[in-house]
């Protein structure tokens, strides 16, 4: 590209750079999410939706139970009890597309997420689990929160974790 290549106008620059702005905005809200998961942060989890939000949770199929659907501030922090089990979980965001449209947006949000347990005295346990969220947001007063977060497991693996020997 050459400074004067019209592809390179300062116009179409500013709307790339705004919805680069969004996107960024957006990611940063998966990722928050995510941490507030790990550090189990009902306060902080909460903040992240609208006030009029909802989590969906998909339960895998062929189980035969139908979507939890959690709103209001407590029904979002009721989520973390489901960790509670959990020594420590770590969520890794990966890939995050966005849809823009002024101040709403929708995307999907793919996740791995590992969690510690002890299933008895002796043996540590990990369970992955590659997880899909299909994400809508609004803005308001300039920040970006989700209106509806509905999540998919997509596949878990659980295992015996190895710890480092002398431990």
């Amino acid at each position: 590209m050459t400074p004067t290549d019209p592809s390179n106008s300062p116009e179409k620059n500013a709307g790339w750079q705004d919805g680069a702005q969004d996107r960024q905005d957006l990611r940063r809200l998966v990722d928050t999410y995510a941490s507030a998961l790990d550090r189990q942060n009902p306060k902080l989890f909460a903040s992240l939706f609208d006030e009029d939000g909802e989590l969906v949770l998909n339960f895998p199929t062929g189980t035969g139970r139908p979507p939890l659907v959690l709103d209001g501030r407590d029904g979002w922090a009721g989520e973390l009890s489901v960790l509670a089990p959990c020594v420590v979980t770590t969520h890794f965001v990966g890939s995050h597309t966005v849809r823009l449209a002024g101040d709403s947006a929708s995307g999907e949000t793919d996740c791995l997420a590992h969690e510690m347990y002890a299933d008895d005295a002796e043996a540590a346990r990990l369970r992955v689990r590659s997880m899909r969220y299909r994400d809508s947001y609004r803005r308001a007063r300039g920040v970006w929160r989700f209106t509806r977060r509905e999540l998919t497991v997509d596949w878990t693996e659980d295992r015996v974790l190895s710890l480092p020997i002398g431990r």
